[in-house]
């Protein structure tokens, strides 16, 4: 595995028994050989020799979205969370929240940080061919229609200008009403 990587004890039922992976995988944390997330969520880290820093864990993020992928199911990060993703807002939010078709859970992570995965019964949400404009569409709604500015408005019609016009065609008619006029206007 290349460093970064993030994995689980089920990665490992196909080598050894459940018993034997976790015993490996509790020594090789004791040895610094590999990172323990979260209760079962491992990695291996990264490190920076520029900055001095020798074990870097991965981010939120990345271990979002490999719970996603082990669990295949689909996310879409909500509120300051996308707005720090798509650059409009420089707070980086405690609890990072994510709306599933999978099951609700919460995550506690090592660092003091939570990762939360709601429930959604919206399953037009998850029809989204861009990733960008589903973040997109998901920050907006978390600002509000009465809460968008004219500048909001501006920087994100400059961040969809890199969704190609077809796919643009597609996902902006999952977008609420409201959001579609902010973004057409």
């Amino acid at each position: 595995m290349r460093k970064g990587a993030i994995f689980f004890p089920s990665d490992f039922v196909d080598i050894a028994s459940p018993e034997a992976v976790r015993q490996t995988l509790g020594r090789m944390v004791k040895r610094g050989e590999i990172m323990r997330v979260s209760r079962g969520i491992y990695c291996i880290p990264r490190s920076n020799e520029a900055l001095g820093l020798d074990c870097i864990p991965p981010s939120t993020e990345d271990i979002a979205q490999r719970l996603a992928e082990r669990d295949k199911v689909k996310i879409i990060p909500t509120g300051d969370h996308a707005l720090n993703q798509l650059g409009l807002s420089s707070q980086i939010p405690a609890n990072a929240v994510y709306i599933t078709n999978g099951a609700r859970k919460k995550i506690r992570l090592s660092n003091g940080r939570n990762i939360i995965f709601r429930e959604s019964n919206e399953l037009r949400l998850f029809e989204f061919v861009s990733g960008l404009m589903m973040l997109v569409v998901s920050a907006i709604r978390s600002i509000g229609e009465d809460n968008l500015t004219d500048d909001i408005i501006n920087r994100v019609r400059e961040i969809v200008k890199k969704v190609s016009p077809d796919i643009y065609a597609h996902d902006i008619q999952l977008a609420p009403v409201w959001v579609r006029k902010k973004l057409e206007e």
